[in-house]
């Protein structure tokens, strides 16, 4: 079982030296911005399938097999 006065122990001096470097950190004037949550470019609904999609698409991308596009694996 943990030592609950060890916990405690370390709690309290994370939380001092967390208290100690927010001392550094410099005051600033808080930027607050309210906006209404609600989509304004679009109305909502089902989308609108561009019947160009598929060709323009084949022809920006590297490489196209069997109906998939190719691309390398990132890290």
């Amino acid at each position: 079982m943990l030592d609950k006065e060890k916990i405690k122990k370390e709690g309290v001096a994370l939380l001092e030296e967390f208290s100690k470097e927010l001392e550094t950190v410099p005051e600033t004037a808080e930027t607050h911005y309210v906006l209404d949550v609600r989509n304004v470019c679009r109305t909502d609904g089902p989308g609108v399938k561009a019947e160009s999609f598929p060709s323009n698409l084949k022809k920006i991308v590297p490489r196209w097999e069997d109906g998939f596009v190719v691309s390398e694996k990132g890290l």
